[in-house]
């Protein structure tokens, strides 16, 4: 299940995030509001439980929670940029990571670094600020399903996506995506068009410098 965020204030962070011009601190910056935003409505139909508050006016009035815990889960290194914004939101959520890259021999994508709790009864939360093909994605949900984790508590939450990805999740029934566009298809070379160029590069600033990769597997390359 998809659903695409529909706020005029996404569409403005969303321009200066696809903006060739922002330079890393405008990026950085509007990746983050926009990832609230996301979040936020990702959450927005949660199961919510009643507890007792007190305010400075009234003792024992009934508050509003969460009822399940939360686990944000990055998907190496490009979803690091939407962990702290996912957190100003849930700031009490459990933490995991997943890093995959791409085997040379086989095409397929394999985990170099994988890390994360398992909490009973817990909503997982996939962070990416892009998902193309949907490789990563498919293969970090299969992760969690491999883990016990039940469909129905992963979903994913990323800025855009391409028609070509959300196709390739649509075999997940009850997994839900929550991104702020779907964008018209892929390239030749596997870009989001009109997509945000390399979200991971953008955030990092390693667009133009040279930079050192190693996987613990030799001739691996990175999704």
């Amino acid at each position: 299940m998809i659903e695409v965020l529909e706020n005029s204030l996404s569409e403005v962070f969303l321009s200066k995030i696809r903006d060739k011009c922002s330079d890393v601190v405008t990026f950085r910056f509007y990746l983050d509001r926009l990832s609230k935003l996301l979040i936020a409505k990702f959450f927005e139909k949660a199961e919510l439980e009643e507890f007792k508050i007190d305010t400075p006016i009234k003792e024992g009035i009934g508050g509003l929670r969460l009822k399940r815990n939360v686990v944000f889960i990055p998907i190496l290194r490009a979803g690091l940029s939407m962990l702290s914004s996912a957190l100003e939101i849930v700031p009490d959520a459990f933490v995991g990571f997943i890093g995959t890259v791409r085997n040379e021999e086989t095409l397929r994508p394999v985990n170099y670094y994988l890390k994360f709790p398992i909490v009973d009864g817990a909503d997982y939360v996939l962070l990416d600020p892009m998902v193309a093909t949907g490789g990563t994605s498919e293969h970090a949900v299969n992760t969690l399903l491999s883990s016990g984790i039940p469909e129905g508590r992963i979903g994913i939450v990323c800025a855009v996506c391409a028609p070509e990805g959300i196709k390739r999740l649509a075999k997940f029934k009850n997994i839900k995506v929550v991104t702020a566009s779907v964008d018209e298809r892929l390239n030749k070379d596997g870009y989001i068009v009109p997509g945000l160029g390399d979200a991971g590069d953008r955030f990092c600033r390693t667009e133009n410098v040279e930079v050192v990769e190693s996987y613990g597997v030799e001739g691996n390359k990175g999704c």
